[in-house]
């Protein structure tokens, strides 16, 4: 998780200085054709937000995020778009404030050098992904269930791990190399050099090389348990792994008086600005829910909050009016029960505007678990172990689970996001918060719909 920020901030920072490099770059490129080039005093005003229009085009493009560049000709549908949207931005923010504005040949020439700059950095980045420089170098201590599983899931998630191999017997099963026999654990440590040394076995509890392994974590390497592993790289937590003494004498999981007080102060603010912003937003998807068909505009439903108590959640009414005549049913990504508006509003979002009311009411915060019901809640606690743990938390209109893990309508479904729930229950920061909401943001004006 953490190497995974780190490329992208590398990823931004080298746009940073190659955006606003382009604009002094397409103005000395002007001093030396032919014709009359003015000096240009506020010209690093200019190029500070012509850079800042910029970088949050690409973010709203995904152009920090590798996963959405399967192919050349996405990536560069991406880029193209980003230039566009640029453009349009600063026309806009240029005709407001004339005097911010970039002569017309230097912004071309830069938007230019932006793009080719912008699709060099990518291109080099993905050639390096899954070289030695890309992430973790990582060695598995264990030759069973545990080691195929982590490499599985590194594999299917794309994560930036190296394995360079496993230690212990050989085994036909598992599809990296076998690098040796645990009795020569520090030799081969020694030799391969990995970033960390992973503890994966199946069933060698008490038998552990220790000796070796102090040896190895003072002198060597990083070394680390496989779930702790797993949820660095993966940013959630393996619940089928957790123990309660893995969580009581854990750092994390509980937040101070200061962080609750600023979180709230947070939350009242940007829950008061966003009612108001949004309010015209609001006003048309009530006139068109009441236009498309019979019932309320608004949907109050029982949810289960903090440490189990009760409270109504508001939304927009995005189904038929009797949805949930045959009993409670989990919402599916293509439900029959949804009306057009309400498919709308589903996919970009809006019908979540009025728990800004809950934020306000303090039953929600913008960021934390999804509330559940209580029927669900019932069900899903006695299929999930320390399912109940997620509601020691504020539950929040949008979260870390939402932005991480697609629709969900069954059991399994709710416990992958209740690895991402215990995940942001220990890491929680405002940071973390500023980060999710960001990416709510994104995912909903690009409408990829609610999680």
């Amino acid at each position: 998780m953490r190497r995974r920020l780190y490329s992208v901030a590398v990823l931004f920072f080298c746009d940073l200085a190659g955006i606003t490099g382009s604009v002094f770059l397409a103005k000395f490129i002007q001093r030396l054709l032919p014709g009359v080039s003015l000096p240009d005093e506020l010209l690093w005003l200019k190029a500070c937000v012509y850079t800042l229009v910029t970088l949050i085009c690409f973010y709203f493009q995904d152009l920090y995020n590798w996963k959405y560049w399967k192919r050349a000709s996405e990536l560069v549908s991406s880029i193209l778009l980003g230039g566009g949207l640029t453009l349009i931005l600063l026309a806009f923010l240029y005709y407001i404030l004339p005097f911010m504005g970039l002569e017309r040949d230097v912004l071309l020439m830069a938007l230019v050098i932006t793009l080719l700059l912008t699709l060099s950095f990518r291109v080099i980045y993905l050639r390096l992904r899954f070289t030695q420089y890309a992430g973790r170098r990582a060695v598995v201590l264990g030759d069973g269930e545990n080691a195929l599983f982590l490499f599985r899931e590194m594999k299917a998630g794309g994560y930036p791990v190296m394995f360079e191999g496993y230690i212990g017997r050989s085994n036909w099963d598992l599809p990296f190399r076998c690098l040796g026999d645990a009795a020569d654990l520090t030799e081969i440590v020694q030799r391969i050099d990995p970033d960390v040394l992973v503890i994966a076995p199946d069933g060698w509890r008490g038998t552990l090389p220790i000796e070796d392994l102090l040896h190895i974590k003072f002198t060597l390497c990083d070394v680390i348990d496989g779930p702790t592993f797993y949820e660095q790289v993966t940013g959630r937590i393996l619940v089928e792994e957790i123990r309660p003494s893995s969580i009581i004498f854990t750092k994390g999981y509980q937040s101070s008086r200061f962080q609750d007080i600023i979180k709230r102060i947070f939350d009242l603010i940007f829950a008061m600005a966003g009612l108001v912003i949004t309010s015209p937003l609001m006003l048309l998807t009530a006139v068109a829910t009441r236009l498309e068909s019979p019932g309320p505009i608004f949907y109050l439903q029982q949810r289960v909050g903090k440490d189990g108590k009760d409270f109504n959640v508001i939304k927009f009414r995005s189904m038929r009016q009797d949805a949930e005549k045959d009993g409670p049913q989990w919402a599916s990504e293509n439900d029959p029960r949804v009306t057009r508006v309400g498919r709308i509003i589903r996919k970009l979002r809006i019908d979540e505007l009025p728990q800004f009311i809950n934020v306000i009411r303090n039953d929600m915060s913008f960021v934390g678990p999804r509330p559940e019901r209580r029927y669900f809640v019932n069900t899903l606690e006695k299929a999930i172990p320390f399912y109940a743990l997620r509601m020691h938390a504020k539950p929040g209109i949008t979260g870390w689970a939402q932005i991480n893990y697609p629709y969900g309508d069954t059991i399994e479904d709710a416990k992958e996001k209740l690895k991402f729930e215990l995940y942001y229950m220990k890491h929680r920061t405002l940071w973390l918060d500023l980060a999710i909401i960001f990416q709510t943001l994104k995912v909903a004006i690009k409408g990829r719909g609610s999680q």
